[in-house]
């Protein structure tokens, strides 16, 4: 927007969704379905490292906290284990080797139940960290607001819960006038509110567009309007 002499803009849509193209080739890397090489990076052209080297590198807390945190997956501690002794005997390369490791590190309970692939959430984990999502995804939200003219909106698209619960918190803070602690009996910061919720609840899609696409069925949409 600096770059084209814009100041404000009247509206913005974030969309925050891993690109179809890129999840269904398998050289990239995203996806379990097909193998192929642990890459992940959202940009193969920048200087971050490929998954592969954070699988096979990383300490096992490290890989446990990453599991936990951005998979919220109960199953961490367990899959960490199991990467860490895999990769002693060999490096883990590819996306089919992981995604096995994954499955069998998981009870065989939980497989049973499991309504998604066991490594779903240890790949969206790795993803995350390796493209440094949620910094991102924040750093853009400011960004757009600060462009934003009044009565302005920002619409921001979701997928998961850690996006999610982000955009929530960030659209709540700019929403509210107050930021006195809860125990003050009256209002001393004399804060005004950023802007107003257009959505209390996050928007889904309805049975028709479920129906046209699948990957839907996870999507969130907020909208904001700037005051």
């Amino acid at each position: 927007l600096d770059g084209i002499g814009w100041d404000a803009v009247d509206g913005a849509l974030i969309d925050i969704g891993v690109s179809s193209l890129q999840i269904d080739s398998a050289e990239r890397g995203f996806s379990f379905s097909s193998d192929g090489p642990l890459d992940m990076r959202m940009d193969r052209d920048s200087e971050e490292l490929p998954v592969s080297r954070l699988v096979n590198r990383a300490k096992l807390e490290d890989l446990k906290d990453i599991i936990e945190r951005y998979g919220e997956d109960p199953q961490a501690g367990r899959i960490a284990r199991a990467i860490v002794e895999a990769r002693v005997r060999k490096p883990i390369e590819t996306t089919g080797e992981l995604a096995a490791l994954v499955e069998r590190a998981y009870p065989a309970a939980w497989r049973a139940k499991a309504r998604n692939h066991p490594a779903t959430r240890t790949f969206q984990a790795l993803r995350i960290a390796v493209n440094h999502e949620l910094d991102a995804l924040e750093e853009g939200l400011d960004t757009i607001f600060d462009h934003l003219a009044p009565g302005g909106r920002l619409c921001v698209i979701t997928f998961h819960s850690l996006e999610d619960r982000l955009v929530k918190n960030k659209f709540r803070r700019w929403s509210t006038a107050c930021t006195c602690p809860p125990e003050f009996p009256v209002c001393v910061c004399g804060g005004k509110a950023k802007a107003k919720l257009i959505t209390r609840k996050p928007i889904e899609a309805d049975k028709q567009e479920l129906e046209e696409n699948r990957r839907s069925r996870s999507a969130h949409l907020r909208v904001l309007e700037k005051l």
